[in-house]
């Protein structure tokens, strides 16, 4: 299973390298460019989900989003659109792609916890991915996320993404464009374009049935093939789901074991409650 590869493979890393974070991208990259396009899309199958074995905001959590950036990247090169990775920029989108001299294409990444709960519109950053393509001339914009992960009935998303033609698709899409034949020749322009042929609106179904709909125009193939690749990234999800949750239940079985003072230590620990009066002090000058 790749995803806990990759969680191995991230894990090593961060031990590794330190605290040189650029040296633990650099790493990441090294093993990563020995992937071959059949490598990708099993690797696509599986992305965008933050391990719960990582911590929140840490290294090797912000070394997952660069996994997830250099996945994006790729992909587009086998879509025939030349990109690469933008470093070192907080104010910008994760990939920048050309086609050709045709058009520029910035690109997003984005991974969730399974154990993620709310679907908020500021996580996704539609409106900053759209100053961002400005910023950089691009003249289209794409925001790339797990299907599963995205408001499934109404969210102002949708509206977002109509309003500045800022077009969602998931790690599923891409795996579906790139497994067709001749992927590398097609004119993806239109699927860019989607925002722009919808009217504003917050429903879910209506904008990923458009998406869905030109991806197969796109390819000159049956819907009905999408359908069936939606089936095949539905089972890869459970699988994910059990690694998850196994290692939830161990961490339970580990909490019950522990003595009442190591308990209560771990406790004061989780809620940082020492931080938090240090930083009080800090800012009361005492």
């Amino acid at each position: 299973m790749i995803y806990k590869q990759i969680i191995t493979l991230l894990q090593n890393i961060c031990q590794s390298c330190g605290k040189d974070f650029l040296k633990m991208v650099s790493s990441l990259k090294e093993k990563l460019y020995e992937l071959k396009e059949k490598d990708i899309l099993i690797h696509l199958l599986e992305a965008g989900v933050i391990s719960e074995r990582f911590e929140h905001d840490s290294t090797e959590e912000k070394l997952y989003a660069k996994y997830c950036n250099f996945l994006l990247s790729k992909s587009l090169s086998y879509l025939g659109i030349e990109s690469k990775m933008v470093e070192g920029r907080g104010n910008a989108p994760d990939v920048i792609g050309e086609k050709e001299n045709k058009y520029k294409l910035a690109g997003d990444a984005k991974a969730f916890r399974l154990s993620r709960t709310a679907k908020n519109q500021k996580d996704f950053k539609v409106e900053a991915l759209n100053q961002w393509r400005k910023d950089l001339q691009a003249d289209y914009a794409c925001l790339v996320a797990p299907l599963y992960q995205y408001p499934s009935k109404k969210s102002q998303i949708y509206n977002q993404a109509i309003r500045y033609n800022v077009t969602l698709i998931s790690y599923t899409h891409l795996y579906f464009m790139i497994k067709a034949s001749n992927a590398y020749n097609i004119d993806w322009e239109p699927l860019w374009k989607v925002g722009k042929s919808l009217k504003s609106n917050q429903y879910a179904s209506k904008y990923w049935k458009t998406i869905n709909k030109t991806i197969c125009k796109c390819l000159k193939i049956p819907l009905e093939i999408w359908e069936q690749t939606y089936e095949e990234i539905h089972n890869k999800l459970i699988e994910q789901a059990i690694v998850e949750i196994e290692f939830w239940e161990h961490e339970k079985q580990k909490i019950m074991k522990l003595s009442y003072d190591q308990a209560v230590k771990q406790l004061i620990k989780a809620l940082k409650i020492d931080s938090k009066i240090r930083v009080i002090k800090k800012t009361a000058g005492i």
